[in-house]
Parts: C-alpha cells; sequence; structure tokens
C-alpha cells in the first residue's frame, strides 16, 4: 500500500472517531502538537525510525511522553505504534489536519516569493485566484530569495508558478522552437 493511501486510511479513522464522539477540535490541537514536535526534534524522528528501539520500548516512552493528551490520541499513538508504522505518523497527522479543513472548508494557501509580501499584494494575489475563498483561506508567505521575483502560488495540490524564472524559460522554451 502506497505511503499516502496508508496515512489517508489511518487519519480517517482517527478523524471519523473523533467527530462521532465530538473531540475533533481537541484531537486537532493535539495532532498539530504531534506535527510540530516530530518536525522540530531531530531525536524523535530518530526515535520514530530506529530499529533498535524495540516496540514495547518505543510504547512505554510514547506513553510518557503524550501523557498530556487526551485519551484518544494517545490510543491511536499506540496503535500506530503497534503496527510498526510509526515511520508514517508525521504524514498520517498531516491527513488529520487535510481531514479537519475540508470538515471546515479551509484552504491552505502558501505563497512562495523572493520578499515578504504586504497584506495589499497578498489579498490581490488572492483575488486573482478564482479557487481561493479569501473568507476561508489561511495563507503563508514564505521567502525564497533564489526567485528572481513573481510568485509561486500553491493551493492544495494545485501550484500556480508565476514567477519571473518560469517566464523566462518558457520564452526561451518558445524561442528555441521558433525556425527562422
Amino acid at each position: 500500500m502506497s505511503n499516502i493511501r496508508l496515512a489517508k486510511r489511518y487519519a480517517s479513522g482517527l478523524w471519523d472517531y473523533a467527530l462521532s464522539t465530538r473531540e475533533y477540535e481537541a484531537v486537532v490541537k493535539e495532532i498539530t502538537s504531534l506535527i510540530d514536535l516530530i518536525e522540530q526534534s531531530r531525536d524523535f524522528q530518530l526515535f520514530l525510525k530506529s530499529p533498535i528501539v524495540e516496540t514495547p520500548k518505543k510504547i512505554q516512552i510514547a506513553k510518557e511522553i503524550f501523557k498530556s493528551f487526551s485519551p484518544t490520541v494517545q490510543h491511536f499513538i499506540i496503535l500506530i505504534l503497534k503496527h510498526k508504522r510509526e515511520i508514517e505518523l508525521l504524514e498520517i497527522a498531516k491527513q488529520v489536519l487535510n481531514l479537519y479543513d475540508n470538515y471546515k472548508g479551509i484552504q491552505r494557501v502558501s505563497i512562495v516569493s523572493a520578499i515578504p509580501l504586504d497584506k495589499e499584494v497578498i489579498s490581490q494575489i488572492i483575488r486573482s485566484e478564482p479557487k481561493i475563498n479569501p473568507e476561508k483561506a489561511v495563507i503563508e508567505n514564505k521567502v525564497n530569495e533564489a526567485l528572481i521575483g513573481g510568485y509561486i502560488l500553491r493551493l492544495e495540490d494545485q501550484q500556480i508558478d508565476a514567477s519571473v524564472e518560469t517566464k523566462l524559460n518558457n520564452i526561451k522554451k518558445k524561442l528555441e522552437e521558433k525556425v527562422f
């Protein structure tokens, strides 16, 4: 089974349970904390990937680390460890957040630009894309100084590349295709 399918399946199970018990807000908060922990702690990443640490020991350590979490999320993490899917934990957690976003109608938009953009420019970019609902959009402006100019907009699995580099490359390709 591919990693994304596996992650969606586990995430769907947790999400369905959280909805049925009306715990979804607390679950999302704890899953967000879990994502932060995994992304920010190299030691925790190595712990999850380590084939040397046996599953019972991983479960014991996870119980201690996540003792402040709700029983639902604790049991979920332990379930993942028991099934030896801990390497997929980050992707599973991200899929839970995707399910939450879909449930709430939230659109996560990423705009990558050469410099930080002010609110007016971001607003113009958002208005130029009809698929984005400005009221439901959570916008993140990332800076990539390697861009010459323009921006790259990402919405879910779609990307709109309006960078100067891409436009120049497209012009170059068109010129190379022309036979004079």
